[in-house]
């Protein structure tokens, strides 16, 4: 599994924190897509601290596992190992985040993505899902975090700015 640490940058780097759905995974790990590759050299470079929950690390496994992607006989340990050795696993969030109003996805399955983009303090979800896009605004006014399809994200990356040293929020 991926290794755990406490909100921020991950150590010794300025990163941005960005969550990517299953669906951006799929193409990175499955169709080689190139709209993707901006991502794929931004990972490489470690440009960008991805990070992810079990939840949302579940649904990979069970979306690698559907058997309209039998015919790229994916390895779906090494794909998840992929995964694992790239990403921060971060907590599931506790009772108190009940409190907190985030935006609602249409889509109750991508709602994992929406908590783990706020409670992971990320910069950017990275989606191509319609429901999640059109939460864009709400999300960006509720939690400070941007929400693009993978077409925008070399521009997000060339364009973001890290945080003044000593600043909370790793945005």
């Amino acid at each position: 599994m991926p290794t755990e640490i406490t909100a921020g940058a991950l150590p010794g780097t300025s990163a941005p924190r960005v969550v990517l759905d299953s669906n951006v995974w799929v193409d990175l790990l499955v169709f080689r897509d190139p709209h993707v590759e901006p991502i794929r050299a931004a990972l490489a470079a470690g440009a960008i601290a991805p990070v992810i929950r079990a939840d949302c690390r579940e649904e990979l496994r069970r979306v690698l596992a559907y058997p309209q992607f039998a015919r790229f006989a994916v390895d779906i340990d090494t794909a998840l190992a992929e995964v694992d050795r790239l990403t921060t696993l971060e907590p599931l969030p506790g009772p108190e985040a009940d409190a907190i109003r985030l935006p609602k996805c249409r889509d109750t399955d991508d709602q994992k993505f929406i908590e783990l983009a706020h409670f992971a303090r990320a910069a950017l979800l990275v989606s191509k899902d319609k429901a999640v896009l059109k939460l864009r605004s709400r999300l960006r006014r509720a939690s400070g975090v941007e929400v693009l399809p993978p077409l925008a994200f070399a521009r997000w990356l060339a364009e973001w700015t890290p945080p003044p040293a000593g600043a909370a929020d790793p945005r």
